[in-house]
């Protein structure tokens, strides 16, 4: 293994450039050491979790690559600089794990120190990016203050240079003899000790700065309860998108079309492409309506037919693989509405994944956190796709529940989020990680 270190004297000048606070842009570039590169608006993803806390902090780290093909404006170009950054700040992960925390593998905002063009066309970039983890709660008894915790500043050692790294290389620097390693996995499997490692790293500082507090927050029940064209009853509609089964192709698609049938006691109605299937819930005075979409139709074609479905329905679940976080799902903010909407990620820490993705998609000037215009309900664990059925069951139910109450003029009996979480969790078993990030800005209250 070929380690470079940040001189200690560079990361002291480097602390002195961080003075503004995270979110603010005072138009500066990168020549002038002081740009900020947008990823969002606020130090944290606005996380409530079942039985999970959430902490903001910081990760200082240098990064290099040539400047060529289509990171040939990787000197200049702020979107390009984001790109690599969060390249290696995945790598963050299994020393986070390691000191007990579940980390946001997506940057919530970067601060650009320095960059460095040398005589062979390589870009360094020294850089600050403000992130956030999952602790794990304990008991009942609350978030813990700051004070209490532990591990709150180590060192992970990351790869110089993140990209195109040798099949033969990565394969050194791993640990799992289970799964190929490739392109995709290697962050997930990344140990920089091992003894045939040569890959050249440099040491990431990693920081936690601040405890989030678990709030009180509730849906955004007012928004839920839109016009419905075609219906006289307000309320929403979702879009159940599973992936294909693993096995049997129509598996997942046939245990969410049980639980609405057997659960929720409703009853569908086929498409007349045979593209999804729709059900119609109406109780106390409003409607939620759920169309099923059939994933063997478009296997081939899943990620856009998926990105389709952002722009049509005001929630959205996914069943099915994260595929370490490189899934083609909500990378793409022209896909998405540009109204309120809740997304469910029932895949493997879909948390760490996926939820940056939406935030960054739903942002806008007014609201550059994207929190606004998104709830996330995701995981922090890996979760299994027998898991998907009841937690979905348990949120629509809910839903459901709190907009009758607010139909009917009884706000008060409304679910809030965390309580909703907290029920999906106990819905299903396994080490999960339940939580619905996005929210703890969130405007409706009783």
């Amino acid at each position: 293994m070929s380690l470079l270190r940040v001189p200690a004297a560079v990361l002291a000048a480097l602390s002195l450039v961080f003075t503004l606070p995270a979110g603010c842009d005072d138009g500066t570039t990168a020549d002038t050491n002081e740009d900020n590169t947008g990823a969002g608006g606020k130090a944290d993803s606005g996380w409530v979790g079942a039985d999970t806390f959430e902490a903001g902090g910081t990760v200082l780290s240098l990064v290099r690559h040539p400047a060529e093909g289509e990171w040939r404006e990787l000197a200049t170009d702020p979107d390009v600089q984001l790109q690599l950054i969060d390249a290696q700040l995945k790598f963050v992960k299994t020393t986070a794990e390691a000191n007990g925390w579940r980390f946001n593998q997506l940057a919530d905002t970067v601060e650009i120190a320095d960059v460095n063009v040398t005589d062979d066309g390589t870009v360094e970039i020294l850089y600050e990016a403000v992130v956030d983890f999952l602790g794990r709660l304990e008991g009942r008894d609350g978030v813990p203050a700051f004070d209490d915790l532990t591990n709150t500043a180590f060192a992970a050692l990351v790869p110089l240079d993140p990209i195109n790294v040798a099949y033969s290389t990565m394969g050194d620097c791993s640990d799992t003899e289970k799964y190929p390693i490739s392109d995709k996995n290697f962050h997930y499997y990344f140990a920089p000790e091992a003894e045939d490692c040569e890959l050249e790293t440099t040491t990431a500082d990693v920081r936690v700065t601040e405890v989030f507090e678990r709030e009180i927050v509730w849906p955004e029940y007012d928004r839920l309860l839109g016009k419905l064209e075609g219906y006289d009853e307000p309320g929403f509609t979702a879009a159940l998108v599973p992936n294909v089964g693993d096995s049997d192709p129509y598996s997942r698609f046939n245990v969410h079309r049980e639980m609405l049938e057997r659960n929720l006691g409703l009853s569908g109605v086929t498409a007349a492409d045979d593209s999804y299937v729709r059900f119609e819930w109406i109780e106390g005075g409003v409607a939620m309506i759920i169309d099923l979409y059939d994933p063997t139709l478009v296997r081939w074609d899943f990620a856009r037919q998926f990105r389709e479905r952002l722009g049509e329905y005001t929630l959205v679940h996914y069943n099915g693989h994260s595929s370490y976080g490189t899934k083609h799902l909500l990378d793409e903010p022209e896909s998405f509405t540009d109204t309120y909407q809740i997304i469910m990620l029932h895949s493997c820490q879909s948390y760490a994944y996926y939820t940056r993705q939406v935030f960054r998609a739903k942002a806008t000037d007014e609201d550059p956190s994207g929190f606004d215009l998104a709830d996330v309900v995701a995981t922090g664990k890996s979760s299994y796709p027998s898991g998907a059925p009841p937690t979905l069951s348990y949120l629509l139910e809910h839903l459901m529940e709190g907009m009758v109450a607010v139909n009917n003029g009884k706000p008060e009996d409304a679910p809030d989020w965390i309580s909703i979480v907290e029920g999906m969790s106990a819905s299903t078993w396994g080490d999960i990680m339940y939580g619905v990030a996005g929210v703890r800005s969130n405007g409706w209250k009783p």
